[in-house]
């Protein structure tokens, strides 16, 4: 449980992951997200921009998170994350969602905000992955390209 721990601090101490879509061409991009304690992850974007209407057509996805200040000659961590998005954007959570973004990623809270999207001022969407795996590099507590698979649940 410990590790998993670690894992959570991590992903937590970062704020932008590579998402790797596929619908009629592979799509990858940078968005900024925010995770919460049960791994899920939560990014906000336009609905008509290539990834999303990638997953519009197919929610499975596949992410990387690894801080690029990363000296090449030191212990290396890093995650590596596949699993399913949904749009969150009218759930009853939404307003939690929202201000975990913005606590996450500060310096948007006037542009993400609630009232920008329920007077749908903003475009953008809220969306959640939902992990099925991450692989969770990390040569302090594994050695050297040591890492560490953690398997999660899916709703039914």
């Amino acid at each position: 449980m410990a590790n998993k721990e670690s894992l959570l601090a991590y992903l937590k101490s970062q704020n932008l992951m590579s998402l790797a879509t596929y619908g009629e061409a592979p799509a990858n991009c940078a968005v900024y997200f925010a995770v919460d304690g049960d791994f899920s992850f939560y990014f906000i974007s336009e609905p008509d921009s290539e990834h999303c209407t990638n997953i519009a057509k197919n929610p499975r996805v596949a992410c990387v998170i690894a801080d690029s200040h990363q000296v090449v000659s030191t212990k290396k961590i890093g995650a590596q994350i596949k699993g399913t998005v949904e749009d969150v954007t009218m759930l009853e959570q939404f307003d939690a969602i929202i201000n975990l973004w913005n606590s996450t990623n500060p310096g948007m809270e006037a542009i993400i905000s609630i009232n920008n999207f329920r007077n749908k001022i903003l475009k953008s969407r809220a969306y959640k992955i939902r992990p099925t795996t991450i692989k969770f590099f990390n040569e302090e507590l594994y050695g050297e390209e040591g890492f560490e698979l953690f398997p999660f649940e899916q709703p039914k």
